[in-house]
């Protein structure tokens, strides 16, 4: 069982038992005719012989169940989900509601059990740009230093020292903004969008 504690899964008063030693939750015929107000689990086997073509081995599956004085004998258990169709076939005063009940345990279920999607924060979005930006600088920086400035100091360009001291600069600050960036993510965060 995930998340359903066995007193989530009261229904009008009537506390189902989860089969034990099985995954999820897998409610008992007799339990399922007791919630839907039925007198006895052979009306669940006649809806579930009536409509056995829409259940999956998902949904339903007989498990052998010891009674007292070690006595077995075959039962057929139900998933929520199979639950869920059993109580459609049904024509109860209950099964609507019954039926609203099991999809909100079913609901809180996969909740649970699906990961949460795992969204960068904005401080992880701010330093993944800041990162790219500052790599894209330092192409333009390494194109600036081995081929741009020295073109312009040959053919004796005003703008090659002007340039350098600005790329310079720009080298420099971009270094800081980097840092500044890096420090303000949390412990565990890191530079990223997706």
């Amino acid at each position: 069982m995930n998340i359903v504690a066995k007193s989530d899964l009261n229904f009008h008063g009537i506390q189902l038992q989860p089969v034990a030693n099985l995954n999820d939750v897998w409610l008992t015929s007799a339990d399922i005719a007791h919630a839907l107000q039925y007198k006895n689990a052979k009306s669940i086997t006649n809806l579930f012989n009536q409509n056995s073509d829409e259940f999956s081995n998902e949904m339903t599956q007989v498990i052998e169940s010891v009674t007292t004085g070690n006595y077995r004998k075959k039962v057929r258990v139900f998933s929520l989900r199979g639950a869920h169709l059993i109580a459609m076939f049904a024509r109860t005063s209950v099964a609507k509601e019954f039926r609203r009940w099991v999809l909100n345990i079913l609901d809180r279920e996969v909740a649970v059990n699906v990961p949460a999607a795992n969204v960068p924060s904005e401080r992880e979005r701010h330093a993944y740009n800041v990162d790219a930006l500052a790599h894209h600088y330092q192409v333009m920086y390494e194109a600036w230093k081995s081929q741009i400035e020295p073109a312009l100091r040959a053919i004796e360009s005003p703008l090659a020292g002007h340039l350098c001291d600005r790329f310079q600069d720009g080298k420099v600050f971009m270094s800081y903004v980097k840092q500044g960036a890096e420090k303000q993510l949390l412990e565990g965060e890191e530079a990223r969008i997706r």
